[in-house]
């Protein structure tokens, strides 16, 4: 029988997600706040539930109301995450996940494989709004879910066997849709909440298959062919290129030849992140450079960087370097 715990339109406490989190099985070890305070640690809509054996969901609608720190210890499995708004700090076994979604940026689908249990840490900052939408998955559920009857099944399980496997993909407004009206239930009492969530669960992993199965090994590969280099490096230089700062992924895509799909897996598989993440980590070094050897002032170096914010541009550049610009800026000076 399906077993969750739901959790709405509430202030959460750390220890309401620890039991929120044993109702779903093993492998939660800790989620503490960054303080000693024993104040709510988000707001919203959280769900952990258990569908079946195997086989379980959890959805959040959430902000977060101070910095907390969360370790698990995940089991071997697949993880397929979809996230509507907002991102995650987070690593698994070291490695970065770099998971989420910008402003102006399309909805992707974010698949991972495990064959161990493997270490997964996040961290969360007050403020930050999560709408997100998590399958996970048992090998023992995939066996007896008929993977290997589905087409690409050779691709499906090789994924499945290598750890760490990554797939992206940009969602379908059907994924989308689905997402969210998992992360909203109708509650008229005309069905089971939890048959309502394994049902659009199902259509999710579905999806997530269908697209990797598409894919081929593409998922797969840690490497850039030459053509894919060449590629890659063309669209870097279009993206130096001051002109370059007022396009939209889509046109830059359009401009460079490729699609926004590729384009994104190009720099997921040579930088392991989305091409905004790489844009914003080039204007910062470039910020860095010019607070270091020019010494301009932290205003002009948030405008150099594209922050609109001094404030916000001090967080960003503190958060990739282990100090702030104004300590970057001194060392010009010595």
């Amino acid at each position: 029988m399906s077993t969750g715990c739901n959790i709405r339109d509430n202030d959460v406490l750390a220890n309401d997600l620890q039991d929120c989190a044993a109702v779903t099985g093993p492998g939660f070890q800790l989620l503490r706040p960054l303080t000693s305070s024993r104040a709510a640690v988000l707001h919203g809509d959280h769900r952990m539930t258990r569908l079946r054996t195997g086989l379980n969901v959890h959805t959040s609608d959430t902000v977060t109301l101070q910095d907390i720190a969360t370790t698990i210890e995940q089991p071997p499995g697949l993880t397929l995450m979809l996230f509507l708004d907002g991102g995650v700090d987070a690593t698994i076994g070291g490695v970065p996940l770099n998971v989420g979604r910008h402003e102006n940026e399309p909805v992707r689908g974010v698949m991972i494989s495990r064959t161990r249990p493997d270490r997964f840490v996040r961290h969360a900052r007050k403020g930050d709004r999560l709408r997100k939408v998590i399958v996970t998955m048992s090998p023992q559920w995939l066996a007896e879910s008929g993977i290997d009857d589905i087409a690409g099944r050779e691709t499906v399980r090789a994924f499945c066997d290598t750890h760490l496997a990554r797939f992206d993909w940009v969602a379908s407004p059907a994924m989308i849709a689905i997402a969210e009206q998992m992360l909203h239930p109708p509650h008229d009492g005309s069905f089971s909440e939890s048959l309502y969530l394994e049902s659009r669960a199902l259509d999710l992993v579905a999806e997530a298959f269908a697209a990797l199965a598409g894919e081929g090994r593409e998922a797969l590969r840690t490497e850039l062919s030459p053509v894919e280099q060449r590629r890659l490096q063309a669209i870097k230089d279009v993206l130096a290129d001051p002109e370059a700062d007022g396009l939209s992924l889509d046109q830059l895509a359009r401009q460079c030849g490729v699609s926004l799909s590729k384009m994104q897996r190009l720099f997921r598989l040579a930088h392991g992140g989305t091409v905004s993440e790489y844009v914003r980590s080039t204007r910062l070094v470039r910020a860095r450079q010019l607070l270091e050897r020019e010494g301009i002032t932290v205003a002009e170096a948030a405008h150099a960087a594209g922050y609109s914010s001094p404030a916000n541009f001090a967080t960003a550049f503190k958060r990739a370097f282990g100090i702030s610009p104004r300590e970057a800026r001194r060392s010009a000076r010595a």
